[in-house]
């Protein structure tokens, strides 16, 4: 009996010790499933990587983290999923409107509801190069949406997601890549583009006022693509009268010069002459349309008179001092 006494103790500690050295054991192999990384760190330092398979670390010095490097993780901007759907019921969402409310270029208010999905491709970096990686994608993917949405006028944000998603993927990726945090950004998604129920009311007037606006500008190109050509073809016409009308009085002025300057050059080859002529050409102008001429001569008692008025060519003379 005191044989057995003395040895218990010692068995009892062999068995603890043995124990201990099986669960070390047990717990210092680890496995680093498919699709996955594995950063070995020892006393807290990275010092091995390890990829899909079967290993052993070395207990109480060595520690593990793994992360699955092909999980496409999504996150949701501007809304929340309260409640997932299921078969049988709707999923239910919360408004994160401090996240969603964002001005355009033309200072409208618009809400915004998307979603992105990522993937890890450096867990050293994931890990240690971020203290919240998740906050920092948030806070970046904040910053590039913004951004566009603020280059944008209203129509051009409600109309245009796709477009808005081609250009922020690319924006957020050089973003992100630029903090080093390990991540590749493999899709952005908007869900929703839309006025706040706040402001709705006033964006209806707006656009009604545009529609008005747009209505009165039809109705004045149409007047005045009536009005213009009927005032186009007057002009012309007018312009056209001018030209013949400065064509004609040139042409005019330019005949009269033309007979002035012959005149002009018979009187200076024979003075007397043409103004004799031009004399007798003026009488002839003068008196064509003359009935009766009366020839009135100094000392004389008789006034012969012709008598032009087509009924005689004879020349009668009247005897002034009998009064006949």
């Amino acid at each position: 009996m005191n044989w057995k006494a003395k040895w218990k103790p010692i068995h009892a500690v062999i068995l603890i010790c043995v124990v201990l050295v099986a669960v070390l054991a047990a717990n210092s192999f680890y496995r680093v499933g498919q699709g996955e990384e594995a950063l070995v760190l020892t006393f807290g330092r990275v010092t091995d990587t390890k990829g899909p398979g079967l290993y052993w670390k070395w207990p109480l010095i060595q520690n593990v983290i793994s992360e699955s490097v092909t999980t496409i993780h999504t996150k949701e901007y501007g809304f929340r999923t309260t409640v997932g759907g299921s078969a049988g019921t709707a999923a239910q969402y919360a408004d994160e409107t401090d996240e969603s409310v964002m001005l355009t270029n033309d200072n409208s208010i618009v809400s915004i509801e998307a979603i992105y999905q990522y993937t890890i491709r450096d867990v050293r970096q994931y890990h240690f190069d971020a203290d919240d990686p998740e906050g920092t994608l948030q806070l970046a993917f904040e910053a590039v949406i913004r951004r566009n949405i603020q280059n944008r006028p209203l129509d051009d944000a409600l109309l245009n997601k796709e477009e808005i998603e081609q250009q922020v993927l690319p924006d957020f990726q050089a973003l992100i890549d630029t903090y080093e945090i390990g991540v590749k950004i493999n899709d952005v998604r908007i869900q929703n583009i839309t006025v706040p129920a706040e402001v709705s009311a006033a964006y209806e007037d707006v656009n009604n006022a545009m529609n008005e606006r747009t209505k009165r500008q039809d109705e004045a190109e149409r007047y005045a693509n009536e009005v213009l050509p009927t005032a186009r073809a007057k002009a012309y016409e007018m312009i056209q009268e001018a030209e013949a009308y400065k064509a004609e009085v040139i042409a005019q002025a330019q005949s009269e010069v033309a007979v002035f300057n012959a005149v002009y050059d018979e009187y200076t080859a024979a003075p007397d002459v043409t103004r004799t002529r031009l004399m007798i050409e003026t009488l002839e102008r003068v008196l064509e349309n003359s009935g009766r001429i009366v020839v009135a001569q100094p000392d004389s008692g008789i006034v012969p008179f012709l008598n032009l008025d087509g009924g005689s060519d004879e020349t009668a003379a009247l005897n002034v001092e009998g009064g006949q």
